[in-house]
């Protein structure tokens, strides 16, 4: 039995199959690829090739929000591309969602601020349900509503979900897949268990489907590591899709909870060093900045800044995390953003990209400045944000010189 065939059976064996079963005979450079009990196992026997081929046009097809007449955002974080082709740009601070034809002209505000139907408060959610259809998750209100024709057609009621879940994708039927959303320090257990969840929003049924590892265990007080791994889930093509970022291997489910694939591959732990601390604590000191501009007096905002950064301490000895965005774009595929220690402020600077089918395809290299909010349809959707801090809608073509399917 060759080395590929013994990774095979090795992972039979780690998946618990019941009976037996053969690898099949991939190029020698691919992975191993085989199945266990129906769920479909691909291994890479080393860390894959960082190949890269894909791209973002240069220069981008559009660019809003930058012009003296342009709608002026001020804090966007969600978008996302509707099916002609056109986008809606979610302004958290605005507290509106703002609509772009698809040659990034503005068409008009789809909501805005308030409590009456189809107003908005803390947006959380934005997600496409076909068509120019929406779904916008609204934490301020505890509610889901429905958009369509720009207009506000639904409202579900999410108070009772004790706004412990957040909306990642929708499935075929129509029903939201929900994870796991908040929790509070000072729990025992090695792992907080996160749960996925089917969320049948016509009859109001919550369906938990399966548990996963997701929040590392931290003291209740006292500081706490900056760099803790922690499980993350997204939702692509109707399936949870689930990455524990301190093991290389990603799961995906089907909405009713069973596995459908495994990835694994090698990969050798990295470590924090003074540079990811210090990148850390510039980015949190910009966001703290951003978020309080109440604060003019220099030194009320340093005595602030003192008290977040004493909730942190670098722990050289644990592993790094290893993404640091996992999201899945409308072709099926998955995307890996690259752990960096500044995301959360400059966001991902290199994606991996997966296929459906657990093939590891390549990496693309984020333009400078851009956080990608949404793919679909060779497009990609993201913020500029220039030196002033001044945020704008762009829109890229996914240039890809991805090799042709011969599964």
């Amino acid at each position: 039995m060759n080395r590929r065939a013994t990774a095979g059976l090795l992972s039979c064996i780690l998946a618990g199959a019941a009976t037996a079963c053969e690898a099949d005979s991939p190029p020698a450079s691919g992975p191993s690829v085989h199945d266990s009990a129906g769920i479909r196992i691909v291994e890479y026997e080393t860390a894959p090739e960082p190949a890269s081929p894909f791209a973002f046009s240069s220069p981008p097809l559009y660019r809003y929000g930058a012009g003296l007449e342009d709608y002026a955002f001020q804090s966007i974080w969600r978008g996302v591309l509707l099916s002609d082709g056109s986008a809606a740009v979610a302004d958290a601070f605005n507290r509106e969602i703002v609509l772009l034809e698809s040659d990034g002209t503005f068409r008009g505000l789809l909501a805005g601020p308030g409590d009456g139907p189809g107003e908005i408060d803390m947006i959380v959610g934005l997600l496409p349900a076909g068509g120019d259809t929406l779904l916008i998750e609204d934490l301020g209100h505890a509610r889901l509503t429905l958009f369509a024709g720009g207009a506000a057609v639904r409202e579900v009621d999410t108070r009772f979900l004790n706004r412990s879940l957040r909306v990642e994708g929708l499935n075929a039927e129509g029903q939201a897949l929900m994870t796991s959303g908040s929790y509070r320090r000072g729990f025992r257990e090695p792992w907080l268990q996160g749960h996925m969840v089917r969320f049948d929003m016509d009859a109001g049924v919550l369906d938990t489907v399966a548990a996963y590892d997701w929040v590392p265990s931290s003291p209740e007080d006292g500081p706490r590591n900056p760099f803790m791994p922690g499980g993350v889930v997204t939702v692509s093509r109707g399936r949870f899709v689930y990455l524990r970022d301190d093991t290389p291997e990603i799961v995906w489910r089907n909405s009713n909870g069973t596995i459908h694939q495994i990835v694994r591959w090698r990969r050798a732990p990295a470590y924090p060093a003074e540079e990811d601390w210090r990148a850390f604590t510039t980015s949190l000191r910009t966001q703290l900045r951003r978020v309080n501009p109440q604060i003019q007096s220099e030194t009320e905002f340093e005595e602030m800044v003192a008290r977040v950064f004493a909730d942190y301490e670098l722990v050289p000895d644990e592993p790094l995390p290893l993404v640091s965005q996992l999201f899945g774009d409308r072709e099926g595929r998955v995307w890996l953003g690259r752990w960096t220690a500044d995301a959360a402020l400059n966001g991902v600077t290199h994606y991996s990209i997966l296929a459906d089918d657990g093939r590891w395809l390549g990496e693309v290299q984020v333009p400078e400045r851009v956080r990608i909010l949404d793919v679909a349809g060779g497009r990609a959707l993201g913020v500029f944000r220039d030196e002033l801090g001044v945020e704008s809608v762009v829109l890229y073509e996914l240039l890809s010189a991805e090799p042709e399917d011969d599964a």
